[in-house]
Order: C-alpha cells, then sequence, then structure tokens
C-alpha cells in the first residue's frame, strides 16, 4: 500500500460508525382551527440534532417529499468536518495522485499529506492540485503538505460546466483531424494542452455531482434533481472520453510528423469526410440532450449505421497501404473517431431517456 488510511473528521467518522434510526411513521394533526397541519418527531431524532424547543427549522419541497432542515446544528451532526489526511508510507506518485483526486471528488475542503515525501511524490501532489479547480497548496514541509479548496467552486453550475466541456471538446474534435492532414504540429500541441482543462471542468462535475448525492436540499440550491445531474454528469463523461481520443489524434500527427510520413490524397480526403460525420453526430446528439428533443436524438440514432460504414471503409484502406507504420497511426486515428461516434450515440440514447423522465415528473409544485 503506497497510501495509509484516510483519517476522516469526527463527524464524519462518526457518520460512518453509526447506522441510521429506522423509519417512524406518523399521523398529521392539525391545529384547533384546522388552518394549519403538524406532525411530531421522535424525540431521540430531535436530541441527536441537539434541537431545542422554539429553535427554527426549514422546509424544503425535494422531489416527492418534504424535507426538513435543522438551521442550527449543536449536536452530534453540528460540524460536518470536510478534512481528510492521507498517510503516505511508500510507493509512487500516481498512486497518491489518484487518493488526492478521489478526495477532491468525494467534497473534502482541506486534505493533509503526511509522510516522508519523494521528490516524485511532491511533484505528483503540485501536478494534481493544478488540476483541481479551487484548491491551492497552503503549507509545505519535507514530511507535510496542506491542501485547501480557497475559491468556491459552486459558482460554476451543472449546466455551465457542461457547456464549457462541451465547447471545449468540440474544438478539440475539429482542430486533431485538421492537424493530423495539414501537418500542423502547433495545432496538434494545443489539443494536447486543452485535455487538461476538460477534465478540471470535469472533476469540479464529478465533485458537485457527490454534493448533491449526500445532501438532499443540494438539488433544491442547484436547481437540479439527482436524477437529472446523473444523466447531465453521464454526458461530461462521455465528452471527456471524446477529448481523450482528439489527444490520440493530436499524437497521431506528431507522430507521423516526426517519422516524416505522410497521408495519401485519397486516403486524406476518407478521414476528413468521416471525421465531419462524426463531428457532426456528436455535436447534434449534445443538442438532443440539451433540448431533450426525442425526435433528433431518433435522427441522429438512424444516422449511425452510415457513420460505421465510412469508419469501416477506412479501415479496409489500411490493408491496402504498404507502409505499416502509416497504416498503425492511422489506426489509431480510424478507432478514435469510431470511439466519438460510439459516445454520440451513447449522448442521443440518453436524451431519449432524459426527455422520458421529464415528461414523466412534470407536476405542480406549490
Amino acid at each position: 500500500m503506497a497510501i495509509g488510511k484516510s483519517v476522516m473528521g469526527k463527524a464524519g467518522e462518526a457518520g460512518r460508525k453509526e447506522r441510521r434510526p429506522p423509519a417512524e411513521r406518523r399521523r398529521l394533526g392539525t391545529t384547533a382551527g384546522g388552518g394549519t397541519y403538524m406532525i411530531t418527531l421522535p424525540k431521540d431524532w430531535v436530541e441527536a440534532l441537539g434541537l431545542r424547543k422554539g429553535e427554527s427549522v426549514t422546509l424544503v419541497w425535494v422531489d416527492e417529499g418534504i424535507y426538513l432542515k435543522p438551521e442550527t446544528r449543536g449536536g452530534r451532526g453540528a460540524s460536518r468536518a470536510a478534512h481528510t489526511r492521507l498517510v503516505v508510507e511508500k510507493g509512487r506518485g500516481e498512486e497518491l495522485e489518484r487518493a488526492l483526486i478521489s478526495r477532491y471528488i468525494a467534497g473534502f475542503d482541506v486534505i493533509e499529506v503526511v509522510g516522508p515525501l519523494s521528490v516524485e511524490q511532491r511533484e505528483g501532489v503540485r501536478r494534481t492540485v493544478q488540476r483541481l479547480i479551487g484548491a491551492e497548496i497552503l503549507q509545505e514541509t519535507s514530511d507535510y503538505m496542506l491542501i485547501h479548496t480557497l475559491r468556491d467552486p459552486q459558482v460554476l453550475s451543472p449546466p455551465q460546466l457542461l457547456a464549457y466541456i462541451h465547447e471545449n471538446v468540440e474544438a478539440m474534435l475539429q482542430d486533431a483531424p485538421a492537424a493530423l492532414l495539414e501537418g500542423d504540429l502547433d495545432r496538434a500541441l494545443s489539443v494536447i494542452q486543452r485535455d487538461d482543462r476538460v477534465d478540471r471542468f470535469f472533476l469540479l462535475l464529478s465533485r458537485q455531482l457527490y454534493a448533491v448525492l449526500r445532501d438532499p436540499l443540494g438539488e433544491v440550491e442547484r436547481g437540479i434533481s439527482r436524477v437529472e445531474f446523473f444523466n447531465l454528469h453521464t454526458v461530461a463523461r462521455q465528452l471527456e472520453r471524446v477529448a481523450d481520443h482528439a489527444v490520440k489524434i493530436a499524437q497521431a500527427a506528431q507522430a507521423l510528423h516526426q517519422e516524416e510520413r505522410t497521408i495519401p490524397p485519397a486516403l486524406g480526403e476518407a478521414i476528413t469526410e468521416t471525421q465531419d460525420a462524426v463531428r457532426r453526430v456528436l455535436h447534434e446528439a449534445f443538442g438532443a440532450f440539451v433540448k431533450l428533443n426525442g425526435a433528433q436524438a431518433h435522427r441522429i440514432l438512424e444516422a449511425i449505421p452510415q457513420v460505421e460504414r465510412r469508419v469501416e471503409e477506412i479501415d479496409r484502406r489500411l490493408l491496402q497501404l504498404d507502409d505499416p507504420h502509416l497504416a498503425y497511426h492511422i489506426g489509431i486515428v480510424v478507432d478514435s473517431l469510431g470511439r466519438v461516434k460510439d459516445y454520440a450515440t451513447n449522448i442521443a440514447e440518453l436524451a431519449l431517456n432524459a426527455e422520458a423522465l421529464q415528461g414523466q415528473n412534470e407536476r405542480t409544485q406549490p
């Protein structure tokens, strides 16, 4: 094990050890005049939250129920410490980097890294923190690093984050094949660098999703239900993978330039037509999801087989190439275009699911 046990704050630790009390069934009553409904609360629940007679609570309409939230918490739940400690024992920097990302997504605002840190691990921590929106290293010694989320990452709403991810991914998917066909190394490098931005947005979106899943009020505060957020996050995951394949295409462009290999004009034209078709179905699938347009999603799904035939045609052409190195690099490009087509299919199907859910959940709320 490279990373020791995570030490959580007391509230989080208590939450893991204690089980929730069983559900209780209560009857609604009314005041003397009958103008207001009343319900009693279990005494042990109230005491566990540290509530006293006369204190205020907030009632919020959440989906199909009513959520009651204490305005002040003086008992066991008073301080939900968003704090964790990673005890480093030994191992490679990559393991520590993955541990940091998982804690960030889980919602921890303060992360302590404790233990003798190698140069590789220390550099890995710095590199990882740069990928986490809002996170900064506040303290650093030979055996200690303190990471804190300083800026409020909630200023970027989930729909905004998804829009930024989509805009960056579409630009990357346009520039990567162009860099390949034109031998433009600057453009290829730009695509590779932009992948970090997409990752940063996606990690923040994942952190927000975890927050909503933990707190029923999270969906009220963000104006999006947990199911809608799940669908949105799933689409973002598809787009994040598209970005990864744009990077693969850009890397293929770099490799071909380094090896001084050129793509035959006929093959280059086929790649251009195929990447245009792939970009089009991805763009329209995303539009169908955002607009909850089932008819548009169906049109995309009907167009997918034609895009598949284009990809298969390039695969057959690669078998006729005399240069195995060229065939290898173009094969990576074709595989990536095929994967992007699959992700567009997934997004179109999610659009249908989201549209069905929207129709099911339409209701008048107070």
